[in-house]
């Protein structure tokens, strides 16, 4: 089980999008097949709060998952049904071919049993290496959904490259045989 997941506080979530889309984008360019979500902040005029896109790794699309809060709202903006939507499509996506499954976060919807924890499951379960970010808030919580297995990634691009190149180079051996 090849699960790695990018350490982040409070603040910081931003910072750890931004690596998983350039990883994911580079990988990507390299001819690796990618499935999974990443996610992209997009000012809306006169809004408080930023769009968050999810962007399907399989297809480019982005779909918007943010719930419209209203003003001076300071609950969470998640709009749980567009990502159970997104689930579903990344869902669908999920087969041996596979080469790597990034997510933007194992965060509330996750420890719920909802939103990506049945796409990492489902990678686990077809050998798929998995990267994730993680609020270490959420980390034993993590901890217990990996019974330990998960290797914790400083949120530094090197690190996280590097590891990616480690859970890679195993599954394009393996099907060049």
């Amino acid at each position: 089980m090849k699960l790695a997941a990018i350490g982040y506080d409070a603040g910081q979530g931003d910072g750890v999008d931004a690596m998983l889309r350039a990883v994911a984008h580079d990988l990507m360019a390299q001819g690796y097949k990618l499935a999974g979500a990443v996610q992209w902040n997009e000012a809306r005029q006169g809004q408080q709060h930023d769009a968050m896109i999810l962007e399907d790794l399989a297809t480019g699309n982005r779909l918007d998952v943010s719930g419209h809060l209203g003003e001076g709202a300071n609950g969470c903006r998640l709009d749980s049904y567009a990502l159970e939507t997104v689930a579903g499509i990344v869902a669908n996506t999920i087969d041996r071919d596979v080469d790597l499954v990034i997510l933007n976060r194992f965060g509330k919807q996750e420890v719920a049993r909802a939103g990506f924890r049945p796409i990492i499951e489902a990678a686990v379960a077809n050998e798929l290496p998995v990267l994730t970010g993680l609020n270490n808030a959420f980390r034993p919580f993590w901890e217990a959904f990996t019974s330990g297995e998960g290797v914790y990634l400083a949120p530094k691009r090197e690190d996280i490259q590097a590891w990616a190149v480690r859970a890679l180079t195993p599954r394009k051996a393996a099907a060049a045989l």
